[in-house]
């Protein structure tokens, strides 16, 4: 039996009169990875910013693994098990990758603000082993040999490399990738999708938007597509590519 870990319930996002999101309905399972797409201004970050915790909707609710999830705070989200990345790369510059990812692991320590000042020894078992847990998930991405270096450092795929470290740090159960292949050439955007691959063989539930329909229908076992706000067609991949709404919305601007 599917286990569900998201359910988008009749969800609506107004910004004084505009509606952003018009009712939708959506569902992640357990184990999968699912896409949302649609032209600009459809509502697709809106949709991220309201399951994460960013925006609180007008209306309906978020489920994160059955429990109630609507309104609260982006570190309570984290906390649930949801982690994302951005559409615009947000690293530190002036810490090394390594400590990048170290950042993620944070949420999820158990010493107090008294612990860490007086630099315990709970304190410092912790450190190491989130330490630890930064280097097997650098050596994951291909990044380890340049742990000790800037971020600035990295390509730019690399860098998309980096923040999905440091989102796993967060020890999610569900991974919300914001554009992860903008901006990628080829061979870039063929290392992201075997890392997603991978990623899915080790238990992680992946939902993703992309404009790079190659990508999203190569890789994506359900997709959801957006227009003006709407939920206009949901479907497999070979379902959504055939239908007139999407055709008309989206993927029938792009003549290759």
């Amino acid at each position: 039996m599917e286990q569900q870990v998201l359910k988008v319930d009749h969800i609506t996002q107004q910004f004084g009169g505009l509606s952003a999101l018009k009712d939708i309905n959506m569902e992640l399972n357990r184990g999968e990875i699912v896409g949302v797409i649609g032209p600009n201004g459809a509502g697709k970050t809106t949709l991220f910013n309201v399951i994460t915790g960013v925006y609180k909707p007008t209306k309906g609710m978020v489920f994160i693994d059955g429990k109630n999830g609507t309104g609260k705070k982006p570190f309570e989200i984290t906390k649930m098990g949801f982690a994302r990345t951005f559409q615009n790369i947000r690293l530190f510059p002036r810490m090394t990758i390594l400590e990048n990812v170290m950042m993620g692991a944070y949420c999820r320590t158990s010493a107090n603000v008294f612990q860490i000042i007086a630099d315990t020894p709970k304190k410092k078992k912790e450190h190491i082993r989130i330490r630890e847990r930064a280097l097997e998930l650098l050596k994951m991405m291909g990044l380890y040999e340049y742990r000790y270096e800037l971020p600035t450092s990295l390509p730019y795929g690399e860098q998309r490399r980096l923040e999905i470290a440091r989102a796993l740090a967060t020890e999610p159960m569900v991974l919300l990738l914001d554009e992860p292949a903008a901006g990628m050439n080829d061979q870039e955007t063929e290392d992201l999708r075997k890392i997603i691959l991978m990623l899915k063989q080790e238990g992680y539930t992946i939902l993703l938007i992309e404009h790079d329909m190659k990508f999203v229908m190569n890789i994506c076992e359900r997709i959801y597509v957006l227009d003006h706000g709407e939920l206009i067609a949901q479907g497999k991949p070979e379902e959504v590519n055939s239908d007139p709404k999407v055709i008309e919305a989206y993927l029938g601007k792009d003549e290759d």
